[in-house]
């Protein structure tokens, strides 16, 4: 409330107070006058008093809404009676009382102006009152004398009180402003307050959205970590179990080659033979029932020949289910690395490293399996040529009149039977070496992929580490917003 608002509001109530207690006065007064019949100019005085003040009151505080103007009517009004009063009915004790009230009615506002007014006009008719006595009324002049020293006290003391008061009430004006002033500092403060506390409490949400999410995202890379740290467990294995089966392959490949080793020094030997059994028909029964025993064996070889490679060859196809298989978990790493964004580039690295790794043990799979199917081949040409030779030399042993043919195509044929076992053993020496080639990279990808298992495993102790401290911040941020939010509430009531 303003110091305006408050003039107004005392005003009023003055002016209430003033048009009560003089009314009741004038009332008190008019109903004595009647009862005595001091006459008519004193009932219309009396009278008159009474509705000018109430007209007054009525038209300028509450209908004209000027309660400060109604004392400067009132007053003055009451003067200008009384003084009527006096010149029409001369001098009248009774005068010296209502003057001597008219004064403490003129001090109730504690305006200087109206006491001033009221107290220099009650203080004329005083005098006035004196000097139109008559000077043989002993009563007039016993009391105009006390009268008029306390009419002179009274002025004094209410001159005192509205002084102070005045004083008073210029300092509480001063304390008003000075509180408003601080009221309107502290609602800007106020307001300044709110504004940034809804903007750190913005912030704050904010925040915690984005921890929120930061830790949804946590989790999921802690399930992807969880599941290529399983897959690469799993890949290990396949990998140890893939480099044991590379290292019987190879001792099956040493075994193949000392096979061909064999067959090409019986080739040569039969081929010795060959040429020797021209010379030596006699002795071509007994040497044709040795050949035969020969070739037998060489069939017997060439099965087991082929048995190996057929093994071979599941073992081949066991590799590129493997490779296909670390290829396809290589391809999930990278995706579930693309999806971490940031923090997964070194499991995409990891990833693109075992594809790679996966690619070469296809491509020497491969080469190992079109490699068998070449042997498997001439293993084939070998059993082919073989059960011809048994067949000749069935044919030999009822039909010696045509050794000398069949021994002249014998040897071509065991000369070229010769030249294909060399090839045999220069393919046999080939894939032991890229068997060994492919048991060296089974080894190196399977330490690769223990480093990344152990690489995968901190990387999933730090994810959960700092899934923990993104709990606690987040934690940390929850409890801000909601102090925030109750430092907020609380300015705003």
């Amino acid at each position: 409330m303003t110091p305006e608002q408050l003039k107004e509001i005392d005003s009023k109530r003055k002016n209430l107070l003033l048009l009560i207690t003089y009314s009741i006065s004038l009332v008190a007064a008019l109903t004595y006058s009647i009862i005595n019949e001091s006459g008519i100019t004193a009932v219309t005085v009396f009278a008159s008093q009474i509705m000018i003040l109430a007209a007054y009151f009525i038209v300028l505080q509450l209908m004209l809404k000027k309660p400060h103007s109604y004392v400067y009517f009132s007053i003055p009004t009451v003067y200008a009676i009384i003084g009527i009063w006096l010149f029409l009915e001369g001098s009248n004790p009774t005068e010296l009382v209502i003057l001597l009230f008219l004064a403490v009615i003129s001090a109730i506002h504690f305006n200087p102006v109206i006491f001033g007014i009221g107290y220099g006009s009650g203080l004329a008719l005083f005098i006035l009152n004196g000097a139109l006595a008559p000077a043989n009324d002993p009563i007039f002049s016993e009391l105009f004398l006390p009268a008029f020293l306390v009419y002179i006290l009274l002025g004094t003391v209410l001159g005192v009180v509205i002084h102070l008061n005045r004083n008073q009430f210029r300092q509480l004006q001063e304390f008003i402003n000075m509180t408003e002033t601080e009221s309107m500092k502290k609602e800007e403060q106020r307001n300044f307050l709110q504004k940034e506390l809804a903007t750190i409490s913005a912030s704050i949400h904010q925040i915690n959205e984005q921890i929120q999410t930061h830790l949804v995202s946590h989790d999921e890379m802690r399930t992807a970590v969880n599941e290529i740290s399983a897959g690469s467990v799993t890949q290990s294995d396949q990998i140890n179990n893939i480099a044991a089966v590379s290292e019987t392959t190879m001792n099956k490949m040493e075994e193949v080659s000392t096979l061909s080793n064999n067959l090409t020094d019986h080739s040569n030997q039969a081929n010795s033979i060959a040429v020797a059994g021209s010379e030596r028909v006699t002795y071509l029964q007994e040497n044709m029932i040795e050949l035969k025993n020969i070739i037998e064996g060489l069939r017997q070889t060439f099965s087991e020949l082929t048995s190996k490679i057929e093994e071979t060859n599941t073992f081949i196809g066991s590799i590129q289910d493997i490779t296909d298989q670390t290829n396809l978990l290589a391809l999930n790493a990278s995706i579930e690395a693309a999806r971490a964004g940031e923090a997964g580039r070194g499991f995409s690295i990891v990833a693109d490293e075992i594809r790679k790794l996966a690619e070469i043990t296809r491509n020497t799979a491969t080469r190992i399996n079109d490699n068998l199917a070449s042997v498997n081949s001439v293993n084939s040409s070998a059993v082919e040529i073989m059960n011809l030779s048994s067949e000749k030399l069935d044919e030999n042993v009822g039909a010696t009149g045509e050794v000398t043919e069949y021994f002249t195509t014998l040897r071509e044929k065991l000369a070229d039977l010769s030249n294909e076992f060399r090839h045999l053993t220069s393919t046999a020496a080939d894939v032991k070496g890229q068997t060994g080639e492919a048991e060296l990279s089974t080894k190196e990808l399977a330490a690769v992929i223990q480093q990344t298992s152990a690489g995968l495993e901190e990387i999933s102790a730090t994810i959960e580490t700092l899934h923990g401290d993104n709990r606690m911040i987040a934690k940390y941020v929850q409890d801000t917003a909601t102090s925030a939010k109750r430092i907020q509430r609380s300015v705003e009531m």
